[in-house]
């Protein structure tokens, strides 16, 4: 049993050091899980692409046309994301900046209507939406910053919860280890016979 238990504490420690060593690498390289995400879509569509294409060859019947027009959309599409692996994460950051402008927008509209209708309680509403707005029109002009800041975050958090769970782990082996000690002194004390 103990065995067992010292072999899932072995992998555990393994999966807290490479939490820790994704951590460091994504504080380092904010931006290099969003590539290596769009690396491995962009390989897995460029090998289903150039697959298509060669079953529209040895096929060769009539109506597999669509084999072919699949299989050069998907190569276009995985050499593309090889090529501009910032793609994914920009398009979903200037999307999202665009949701914020058009957001800001409709809040300040919203904050004037309600200045001009004699109501006290104008400033709040204002000042919101003029934030929104403000972060929408920097995440437009510069999409990659929230994808940087975030994968910082995310990186950030990686390596404390690694390291507490690797300090979690030392603590709880040497726990283990004083279990099995006793175990051990309690079974040498059964094996002496009284006379």
């Amino acid at each position: 049993m103990f065995e067992t238990i010292k072999r899932v504490f072995s992998n555990y420690l393994l999966l807290c050091l490479l939490s820790i060593v994704l951590g460091i690498a994504l504080v380092i390289e904010p931006t290099f899980l969003t590539k290596l995400v769009s690396y491995i879509l962009g390989g897995i569509s460029l090998g289903f692409g150039v697959y298509s294409i060669v079953m529209y060859f040895l096929k060769e019947q009539e109506g597999m046309v669509f084999l072919m027009i699949r299989g050069l959309i998907l190569a276009f599409i995985g050499v593309f994301l090889i090529v501009r692996p910032d793609f994914i994460p920009r398009m979903i950051s200037t999307a999202f900046g665009i949701y914020m402008l058009v957001n800001g927008v409709i809040g300040l509209t919203n904050a004037t209507e309600i200045k001009r209708s004699g109501d006290a309680e104008w400033q709040f509403p204002m000042i919101s939406a003029g934030i929104t707005f403000v972060l929408g029109f920097v995440i437009c002009i510069n999409p990659m910053l929230p994808v940087k800041a975030a994968m910082t975050v995310l990186g950030i958090c990686l390596i404390i919860s690694g390291a507490s769970n690797l300090f979690s782990s030392f603590t709880s082996r040497s726990k283990l280890r004083k279990l099995d000690r006793q175990d051990d002194d309690k079974d040498d004390r059964h094996d002496i016979i009284d006379i």
